[in-house]
């Protein structure tokens, strides 16, 4: 069976058929810390679709676990044994499900540090999780690879890059893009520092994001 993919546009010029990794950063985690949400499962397919179709390359998996995620239990990856998570970490959850799909363990890599999309895609170019410069395709649902092209992306990856839409998925919270736009703002060039600094900024304007939605409902 022939799968089509809808394309969104990243760096000008770059096309499907030029593509080598694929990016899957995390969406979130079920309610016990231990699972993938549906939408988390539906990045999963697609991106498992899309490395058969190009038939090379790596599928990245990035993600811990939100800053306002305190869910799960004391977990240790064989992967990490010297390092304790809460739960288990996106990224490991979405190579488990891409493994248990036929993937081969050799083409998926695992961020499982990152707190949030900038930080997804920081660590996963800057700590060397392609092992290469060649483009990139970005797999998530389109509210929010919207954000990802249009206020991530420019600020973080060095490489040729452009989006596959997942189907499905809700609308992103409102606050999420200017959120984004606040964590990537003047970042220092140096790779150790930008991750540093975003974290710090992400663990706290995410914080103060999820404060407000709450407010807004009383």
């Amino acid at each position: 069976m022939i799968v089509e993919f809808e394309v969104l546009p990243g760096t000008a010029g770059l096309t499907l058929t030029r593509v080598t990794h694929i990016l899957v950063p995390g969406h979130g985690r079920d309610a016990g810390g231990t699972g993938l949400t549906p939408g988390g499962a539906d990045r999963c397919r697609t991106a498992a679709a899309l490395h058969r179709r190009l038939g090379r390359g790596l599928i990245v998996c990035s993600g811990y676990k939100s800053p306002v995620d305190g869910k799960g239990t004391p977990w240790t990856s064989p992967g990490a044994p010297g390092e304790t998570f809460r739960g288990v970490p996106e990224a490991d959850l979405m190579r488990n499900w891409l493994v248990a799909a036929g993937i081969g363990e050799s083409s998926i890599r695992v961020e499982r540090h990152s707190v949030d999309t900038v930080t997804n895609l920081l660590r996963a170019e800057h700590e060397g999780h392609f092992g290469d410069d060649r483009p990139v395709a970005i797999v998530a649902q389109a509210g929010h690879l919207g954000r990802i092209l249009a206020v991530v992306a420019p600020r973080t990856l060095r490489r040729p890059y452009l989006g596959v839409v997942v189907p499905g998925g809700a609308p992103e919270n409102p606050l999420a893009r200017p959120v984004s736009r606040l964590i990537v703002a003047g970042l220092p060039h140096d790779p150790a520092r930008a991750i540093t600094t975003a974290t710090r900024r992400a663990e706290r304007l995410w914080s103060l994001a999820q404060r407000l939605g709450r407010r807004s409902y009383h």
